[in-house]
């Protein structure tokens, strides 16, 4: 069998993808004929249609979650100095994802004069009661809660310390990420973090994964194969580098 295989490394965190046979170029792809963008309301009537229209949203929303669980966990295991984690609610029951953003980026902007190198990671979500919240993580070692609360000056806030956690991208894209196909988000980013977060190194050239990828150093902490509709049979490999 030919593979063609790609390393990220996130942190202390290295996955391997091994394909089974050559993935193709995306320069080589012939570009899609121009679709108009759907709106927001024909997005819901297409998921209120036949059972045959549900479970390919079904399958869209859970290819959708699992891409951005990936993003949120490199992404976080790329900044380890990111330990606090903080949540952030309203008062008023803001329900509108847009308003709420504009409010959490004067939020951000206020942190940012007490804390010049500030680096977060944030992620919206809606309250049963349709409200909406903010989940963050920050690189701040110590702020108190009451500070806290005047910087944001919107409603209830908590701060925690996280400590001990191996996997601590994994495990907080699981605590945010339950349901983020929510037709609330369309046409809104589901992740806000700032431009000076450390991004993951992706290698695809084999030479160069040979370079980085040393056996002798990494321990496995997990594999599988699955199959992808467009790429075939993979082999994924999640290893965490040997202390």
């Amino acid at each position: 069998m030919i593979y063609q295989e790609k390393l990220i490394i996130s942190g202390n965190q290295v996955e391997l993808y091994k394909y089974e046979g050559l993935v193709k170029s995306r320069a080589k792809w012939k570009k899609p004929k121009e679709v108009k963008r759907r709106t927001k309301e024909q997005v819901i009537k297409q998921m209120e249609q036949s059972e045959e229209s549900n479970f390919a949203m079904e399958v869209m929303r859970h290819s959708s979650l699992r891409r951005t669980r990936s993003r949120i966990t490199r992404l976080i295991n790329s900044n380890q100095d990111m330990q606090t984690f903080i949540t952030l609610t309203f008062r008023d029951n803001i329900t509108d994802l847009f308003e709420a953003n504009v409010i959490f980026k004067k939020f951000i902007q206020r942190l940012k004069r007490q804390f010049p190198k500030l680096k977060y990671l944030a992620v919206p979500e809606f309250q049963k009661r349709g409200a909406v919240h903010y989940h963050i993580l920050v690189n701040i070692d110590y702020l108190e809660n009451n500070k806290l609360s005047q910087i944001w000056d919107q409603g209830f806030v908590m701060i925690n310390k996280i400590k001990h956690i191996n996997n601590l991208g994994m495990y907080i894209s699981k605590y945010i990420c339950k349901d983020l196909f929510d037709v609330r988000y369309f046409g809104m980013r589901k992740v806000l973090c700032s431009r000076n977060l450390e991004q993951p190194m992706i290698i695809t050239a084999f030479k160069e994964i040979i370079k980085f990828f040393n056996p002798a150093k990494l321990k496995l902490l997990f594999e599988r194969n699955y199959i992808s509709d467009w790429l075939g049979e993979i082999n994924y490999s999640l290893f965490s580098l040997s202390s």
